[in-house]
């Protein structure tokens, strides 16, 4: 068999180890994976000069504000910031215009995005207050990842389900084996809290995240637990920002409940006082903590309590988030990470917070199992898709603008040196970043449904 490339010289990483070796393609799948290149032939060979193969990374916490708001963000643009990140998977959540709440809203979002992509991708579905009747049909009819759901208000398009709704809709998944994603803050706290500081007139970051408790997740991490084990339905607790919530989701995955927790690099980059700093541009939901927690963070991601990590890219104009300079209720909530999901966690791994192992696990690995996606993606092994995240574990440097392939032009992460980047990205055998640029043609990227006749597996 001759291959159509063979990638040398290299060290490939998988969740569980790692060795020297060579990787070979054929058709855009893993064809070869062996500790020489001898005896292979190739149509094209590439050097990679030692340096490391990581399954590519998958993503599946991005609000892509396309269709519908791409005055703030576009699919072409953020498929680029995808793949210069070394992210090959991206998922799309449902918050979009239309919304993804049923099985037209979800297939007018597959069909906005056809033809747009750098890189491979899949959509979420979601559930509302006023969806009840729709959810069965909408995961058992399309290709959704998962369904997700709030706790709280998020976006009037878009309304979080009170505890009845909440709870009959994991009744729903629970029949058909689906999983939910589940933002967990208490919606009630929140307002009273925002009541509480607006009426002492403070208008400043630093009242934001006093308006978002850490009590307020942790709470709502609790309810959400107890209806999944009452329903035995399965469901990802996305952005975890407190370390008391991830200790709540490990001692109840310890008892058999199906819950999984995803974080956010920014939640292992950012502590409650750099919004003395960044102000709006660093408002997000829920928000960072203390210096503490973010220590706790990094110490529970090495120790396995941490399922998965998601970007949740969420960009806003410049203009949106100034309405907040002087008035920090008026911005808007959600920061851009799409292009620094890996250097955060590669720079970790050169501090000895985490192996690299551990990072391809829960940026590859446990993905592809949780959303229906393994074994095609999220592994390097003969058959599946040859998605291949190359990273240099020596480079270092800072982040600016002069990096950026997102439409959004401003990032908190602006001005942080980070040792270690990603510096190749191959989605189904075609390198579609390199070096800093975007070398892949337009388009490249596929629609990937989860398969409805494969049930999901565990991690």
């Amino acid at each position: 068999m001759k291959l159509d490339k063979l990638f040398i010289n290299s060290t490939i990483v998988s969740s569980t180890g790692r060795f020297r070796g060579c990787v070979g393609v054929k058709d855009g799948l893993v064809a070869v994976i062996s500790e020489t290149s001898d005896g292979y032939e190739a149509g094209e060979t590439i050097d990679l000069g030692g340096k490391f193969i990581l399954p590519g990374l998958i993503d599946g916490h991005i609000h892509f504000q396309d269709p519908g708001l791409t005055h703030r963000e576009d699919f072409e643009h953020a498929t680029a910031a995808a793949a210069s990140g070394g992210i090959t998977m991206c998922l799309s959540h449902p918050m979009n215009v239309p919304a993804i709440v049923d099985v037209d809203t979800y297939n007018a979002n597959v069909a906005a995005y056809k033809g747009r992509a750098y890189i491979d991708y899949g959509v979420h579905g979601g559930a509302v207050e006023t969806n009840l009747d729709k959810v069965d049909e909408l995961w058992k009819t399309t290709g959704a990842t998962t369904i997700k759901m709030f706790m709280c208000f998020s976006v009037v398009d878009f309304p979080f389900v009170q505890d009845d709704a909440m709870y009959s809709h994991l009744e729903i998944l629970a029949k058909n084996d689906g999983i939910a994603l589940i933002h967990c803050e208490n919606d009630l706290i929140i307002k009273r809290m925002e009541k509480i500081l607006q009426a002492e007139g403070k208008n400043d970051g630093m009242a934001y995240n006093a308006s978002h408790p850490d009590y307020a997740e942790v709470e709502a991490i609790q309810r959400a637990i107890f209806f999944l084990e009452k329903t035995g339905a399965r469901a990802i607790i996305v952005h975890v920002s407190t370390a008391e919530g991830l200790r709540l989701i490990k001692k109840a995955q310890d008892r058999g409940v199906k819950v999984f927790a995803e974080t956010c690099p920014h939640f292992l980059t950012f502590v409650s006082d750099d919004m003395k700093v960044h102000g709006p541009f660093l408002k997000f939901s829920p928000p960072m903590h203390e210096e503490s927690n973010r220590q706790d963070l990094w110490e529970l991601l090495a120790k396995g309590y941490v399922q998965t990590i998601g970007s949740d890219h969420c960009p806003f104009t410049t203009e949106e988030k100034e309405k907040g300079r002087d008035n920090i209720w008026n911005a808007p909530n959600g920061i851009p990470g799409l292009e620094t999901l890996a250097p955060v966690l590669l720079n970790g791994v050169n501090d000895g917070l985490i192996t690299l192992e551990k990072m391809v696990e829960v940026t590859s690995y446990n993905p592809s199992h949780l959303y229906g996606l393994y074994p095609k993606k999220g592994v390097i092994q003969v058959g599946s898709d040859a998605d291949f995240t190359v990273v240099d574990m020596d480079l270092k440097k800072k982040y600016t603008a002069a990096d950026l392939k997102s439409k959004c032009p401003w990032s908190p992460y602006f001005g942080r040196e980070f040792k270690g980047w990603p510096v190749v990205t191959v989605v189904r055998g075609e390198m579609v970043y390199k070096d800093g640029e975007i070398v892949g043609k337009f388009g490249h990227g596929k629609y990937v449904a989860r398969p409805k006749d494969l049930p999901l597996t565990s991690v």
